[in-house]
């Protein structure tokens, strides 16, 4: 896959990932990490809860995002991220499903302080095998202009 520059987007640009299965092991190896939380370390006590079952952390979920969308933009040098806006978990990820990202540009602007780089404003949406979306989030981007000298 090519690498893409800040010149190669353009507002509008829609991209989507390749698919991303989630196993029960993976679930509860980040949770023990990251978001010790009964519902998603044990399979028995998540059955007790609100979620009625095991679910992914929303963080897990954050993370999984991630590498679905750098995969699939492949930035040269990679993005640096600015920051996220709006970041929502409106349906849950469970043991099973199968994560897909769409990305969409939705602003563009050159760097006023990093002449070479360019500022990326994009929404991510991810979704399940039905379809469901189990996550949103808007967010920014630093990345390298295609033309280094400052000038383009």
């Amino acid at each position: 896959m090519k690498e893409r520059y800040f010149d190669d987007l353009k507002v509008g640009d829609r991209f989507k990932s390749e698919p991303l299965s989630v196993t029960e092991k993976q679930l509860i190896e980040f949770a023990h990490k990251f978001d010790p939380q009964m519902f998603h370390l044990s399979r028995k006590k998540a059955e007790r809860t609100i979620f009625k079952g095991l679910v992914a952390s929303g963080w897990h979920t954050a993370a999984m995002t991630m590498r679905l969308f750098v995969q699939t933009l492949n930035f040269a040098e990679g993005a640096i991220g600015l920051g996220v806006d709006e970041l929502r978990w409106p349906n849950v990820v469970r043991p099973g499903d199968v994560l897909t990202v769409e990305t969409e540009i939705v602003h563009l602007r050159p760097s006023r302080s990093r002449p070479r780089f360019g500022i990326v404003r994009l929404r991510n949406v991810t979704t399940n095998q039905h379809g469901e979306i189990v996550q949103t989030m808007l967010g920014s981007a630093m990345v390298p202009k295609r033309d280094r000298s400052g000038t383009g």
